[in-house]
């Protein structure tokens, strides 16, 4: 029997629209921010930058209506997403130069992140944003030569600023 307090992902009759959502945020954010990083090209850039910049963008007006990604609930889609917003602003927009600014000038992306944590508080002790942020600066020493890491707030202090 699952735990009183278990949260079931990939509900059965959900999985293909789990898969079709995983697959299109993953083409336009969360690979997007990859391959603005490691474009070896400035067409190749401007083009995964658009990406990015439409993902931001159609994430922040879905999330208008809408609580979740996919359904009336969190799914493993959400998941995904937390660990890649969770890195956007101190990892993917400063040593990849992937585009949009910061989470919190998208109001209903910091909405959603914020009552994320609130309603799933242990989201909070999946990412230790110093260390996921800050091994981008460590180990990518072709796009960051000095090996300098700048601050990076706990998950729970950049929650707060959003």
């Amino acid at each position: 029997a699952a735990a009183a307090n278990s949260v079931d992902l990939r509900p059965v009759g959900m999985e293909d629209e789990i898969d079709t959502a995983s697959d299109y945020w993953f083409n336009l954010l969360w690979n997007g921010a990859y391959k603005c990083g490691f474009a070896t090209t400035q067409t190749a850039y401007d083009e995964a930058a658009s990406d990015v910049l439409q993902g931001l963008q159609e994430m922040n007006d879905h999330l208008t209506n809408n609580a979740y990604l996919v359904g009336d609930s969190i799914t493993e889609v959400d998941v995904k997403n937390f660990a890649w917003v969770t890195r956007h602003d101190h990892a993917y927009t400063v040593i990849f130069k992937s585009p949009g600014g910061r989470i919190a000038q998208y109001p209903h992306i910091a909405s959603y992140v914020r009552r994320l944590v609130t309603e799933y508080p242990r989201l909070l002790d999946t990412v230790d944003m110093p260390d996921a942020c800050g091994s981008y600066y460590r180990q990518l020493f072709m796009l960051n030569v000095g090996r300098i890491v700048p601050y990076i707030p706990s998950v729970r202090e950049w929650v707060a600023g959003l």
